[in-house]
């Protein structure tokens, strides 16, 4: 069994040169002949990034960036194309998902239900996303000074029975992601389903926001936040935004 181990190793930071224009992201496309995918997904390669262009300066107002600033999360809603949102759906519904594991590399079930798979260069819907998300870590660090290096996400299902308790996606002594943000793929999602992402704001208020497909809710690394149980099968990309230095997943066969 392969393991891929997220980038939660302590890296030397670099903020001296953010995503921007003249530092692209580096990864690239892959070729279709990927194992870890099924077949009836290999159509993806006909993808191309304007599937996914967003321009989050049109998408986010003045208010928004304020709100983000000011209380630590928004949510913004229709995020991209149906063409794109289609593939995402697509893919996430094909990978093969593992375990997540806690920071410890310890399971355990109780606290986290979720089973996860990193997105990598081998995934083309899961590729562009992340470019994407480069494009709004660069409008964060040009109008927030937020000194993001890299982003890096995983395909999320939730079963049905599980969530996962409070928490905040740094650890504790750790400060190298410094936004996060959650994309939502589940079409018809209603109250009863369940399955809400809750948030403590900057000011100790609770917040609960429904995961209604093409809604990205964007907030502070820092900020505790659970999912709660889910009745039916739920679907997201998690994707944080971070400082340090990009470090490659490493693979482990197990």
């Amino acid at each position: 069994m392969t393991k891929i181990i997220s980038n939660l190793n302590v890296t030397k930071l670099v903020v001296d040169h953010p995503i921007g224009p003249d530092n692209p992201p580096r990864f690239t496309p892959y070729s279709p002949n990927c194992a870890d995918i099924d077949d009836k997904s290999l159509s993806q390669d006909a993808l191309q990034m304007s599937d996914f262009e967003v321009c989050w300066a049109d998408k986010l107002t003045d208010k928004q960036l304020d709100q983000l600033v000011d209380d630590g999360w928004i949510v913004i809603d229709e995020v991209f194309t149906h063409t794109a949102l289609l593939a995402l759906q697509a893919e996430s519904g094909f990978v093969q998902y593992r375990d997540a594991e806690l920071t410890a590399g310890v399971r355990i079930s109780d606290i986290r239900g979720d089973r996860i798979r990193w997105i990598t260069k081998n995934f083309f819907a899961g590729f562009y996303y992340l470019q994407s998300i480069n494009a709004l870590a660069a409008l964060f660090n040009q109008s927030l000074f937020a000194g993001i290096r890299h982003s890096e996400a995983h395909y999320a299902c939730y079963p049905a029975g599980f969530g996962y308790q409070w928490h905040s996606d740094n650890p504790a002594g750790r400060d190298e992601r410094v936004i996060s943000a959650v994309f939502y793929l589940n079409d018809e999602w209603t109250a009863s389903d369940g399955g809400a992402l809750e948030i403590i704001d900057k000011h100790g208020s609770h917040h609960s926001v429904m995961p209604v497909a093409n809604r990205l809710v964007i907030f502070d690394s820092d900020l505790q936040h659970q999912v709660q149980i889910a009745h039916r099968q739920r679907y997201s990309i998690a994707t944080w935004m971070r400082r340090d230095g990009l470090v490659p997943f490493i693979e482990d066969s197990m």
